[in-house]
């Protein structure tokens, strides 16, 4: 029991004298989850990813939901653009990474939003009052509205 003591205290005394003098430590890459994804044809696809966030005041940790438009040229998927879906940290990590997340999520030819996404805000409240609308314009670029 003695030599348990010890050690532990030893290694209470050292640790800290250790710690102040080590690099700091590269942040852990975020969490992240694709949460949907929708293909229209065999060269345009659209991914919803979820990025976990901090929790709130202990309570179910934050997301932050992008959706991301890809288009397939020369065999290889190539990212066009990203966009927010709402704000960062809006949204609520076990809601939108559960099974019932997603409440529209559509691709279509059709303008003028050929992209539609909602998404479970929570279990008691429901979908998100907003529809989310995306394009890629005229330009090439993908973008809100």
């Amino acid at each position: 029991m003695r030599v348990a003591l010890t050690v532990f205290a030893v290694s209470a005394t050292v640790v800290p004298v250790g710690a102040a003098h080590a690099s700091p430590k590269a942040a852990a890459p975020p969490v992240t989850t694709r949460i949907a994804l929708s293909a229209l044809g065999p060269d345009f696809r659209v991914t919803l990813i979820a990025i976990r966030g901090p929790g709130q005041g202990g309570g179910s940790p934050a997301a932050t939901v992008k959706i991301a438009a890809y288009t397939r040229s020369a065999g290889k998927w190539k990212l066009i653009g990203r966009q927010l879906i709402g704000q960062s940290n809006a949204w609520f990590w076990n809601v939108v990474t559960g099974d019932d997340a997603i409440c529209q999520f559509s691709t279509s030819s059709v303008s003028p939003y050929p992209i539609e996404v909602r998404l479970l805000t929570s279990d008691s409240i429901g979908c998100s009052a907003v529809t989310y609308n995306f394009h890629v314009d005229k330009y090439g670029a993908f973008v809100a509205g």
